[in-house]
Order: C-alpha cells, then sequence, then structure tokens
C-alpha cells in the first residue's frame, strides 16, 4: 500500500510539472495585452484584445515572411 501511494505521489508531481510547462509555453508565445497596439489614420492608438492581438501578430510576421 504504502509503495502504491508513493508511486501516486510521483505520478501526480510528474502530471502537475507538465501541466505548469504546458501552460508556460502556451503564454509565452501568445500575445498578451499591451504586446499590440494600432495607429489609425487619426493618429489614436487602439489596443486590441488578446485575440485580435494574436491575430495581428500572425498577419505582421507572414507580411514579413513574404517581404524578404
Amino acid at each position: 500500500m504504502r509503495k502504491f501511494l508513493g508511486r501516486l505521489v510521483f505520478l501526480g508531481a510528474v502530471a502537475g510539472a507538465v501541466l505548469v510547462l504546458r501552460n508556460y509555453l502556451q503564454d509565452s508565445a501568445a500575445a498578451k495585452r499591451g504586446d499590440v497596439q494600432v495607429v489609425v489614420d487619426t493618429g489614436a492608438t487602439v489596443e486590441p484584445g488578446s485575440a485580435e492581438a494574436q491575430e495581428f501578430v500572425d498577419i505582421a510576421r507572414k507580411v514579413l515572411e513574404i517581404s524578404g
């Protein structure tokens, strides 16, 4: 029984570490609020939400890849 509980605790620690690493990698790759600002014709800046910001980042990255 003691061996089983030890393995269960170890498995829980490994699963927790995997979740923390996965969340860290997802958060570091995504554009966050404040990372992207769009300047409109009037000179005003707009700060899009995280989903829209990620879309702007993806489009800008593709434009840069195409241009050279």
